[in-house]
């Protein structure tokens, strides 16, 4: 089911999930948080559906969120770390600075990350490829502004979503955004789908 978050009245956000076939387990799993000017916001999506899915996410997910004020490297290696043992799984990170208008991105695997950019135009920074799984992996990190007041999505790739930037620059609020974005999702999804919809504050 959908849901509305306000984070200290800073970074509004919706979120959405929703199983395959709709089954007991998700295999996506989210983590966000805000604090001191800092948003800092994970997806993870196990490999595959069901509860070995769901468990891949949520390791990657629970060591992140025992240390959210490392660096993004750290934790990119923390999560990879974390799913040695399990099936695997795809994850994006992002650490905005809330104060400076500025994000740091880092992701492995199918992902998707989506927002306007300082000069207007659509940024979707490209993950690596493959996918968390334990073995030695190399990492990218990447910076950017972003133009304050913008929304932002990030979603796995159960939801095929066209004119993302449609979306994101409609004067609707993030609630009813969501919602428009929910309508495009099947009831019964053939896929796990998650996406997160946020608003960052104007400085």
């Amino acid at each position: 089911m959908p849901d509305l978050r306000d984070l200290a009245a800073n970074v509004e956000l919706f979120t959405f999930q929703r199983a395959k076939s709709l089954q007991q387990y998700c295999g996506d799993m989210y983590y966000y948080l805000e604090k001191d000017h800092q948003f800092l916001c994970v997806l993870a999506d196990g490999l595959g559906s069901g509860h070995e899915a769901h468990k891949s996410a949520l390791a990657a997910i629970e060591v992140i969120r025992s240390a959210p004020e490392e660096d993004l490297l750290t934790m990119m290696n923390s999560a990879n770390q974390a799913v040695a043992s399990l099936r695997g799984a795809a994850i994006a990170i992002i650490r905005a600075d809330l104060e400076k208008a500025r994000i740091t991105y880092s992701g492995m695997g199918n992902i998707r990350f989506f927002l306007i950019g300082q000069d207007g135009k659509l940024v979707y920074p490209l993950s690596t490829t493959g996918y968390l799984s334990g073995r030695r992996q190399r990492f990218s990190i990447k910076n950017f502004h972003y133009k304050p007041g913008t929304k932002f999505l990030m979603h796995s790739d159960g939801l095929v979503l066209d004119h993302v930037k449609s979306y994101l620059e409609s004067p609707l609020c993030v609630v009813k955004t969501g919602h428009q974005i929910e309508q495009t999702i099947q009831a019964i999804p053939s896929d796990d789908v998650t996406f997160l919809l946020g608003k960052f504050p104007n400085i």
